[in-house]
């Protein structure tokens, strides 16, 4: 025999003394417990400025509702025509007005 042969005569040796399959399943409730790791409602603490950063966002939006609402009538005015508002201009039409 040559010595691939030895060598795979050993390799089979070694194999047959091998331990059979363990059962390498998880332990019983291991799904159960590891789900309920995922879903606990734990939350990391918010900082101070985020909490701030918020109020300021709630400010301004109240704010503009408040801008919008006040001013509503006059809004409603001045799209209550087909026309286009006063104080808007064709840019196109001065350029051409400018060249010629």
């Amino acid at each position: 025999m040559n010595d691939h042969e030895k060598a795979w005569q050993r390799l089979v040796k070694a194999a047959r003394r091998a331990p059979g399959p363990t059962d390498d399943a998880a332990p019983f409730g291991f799904a159960t417990r590891v789900a309920a790791l995922a879903f606990e409602s734990q939350r990391p603490p918010v900082s101070a400025f985020a909490r701030l950063s918020l109020r300021a966002a709630l400010v301004a939006c109240l704010l503009a509702l408040a801008a919008v609402g006040v001013n509503y009538s006059a809004i409603r005015a001045a799209f209550a025509d087909d026309a286009a508002p006063a104080g808007i201009d064709d840019p196109v039409e001065e350029v051409v007005t400018i060249a010629s």
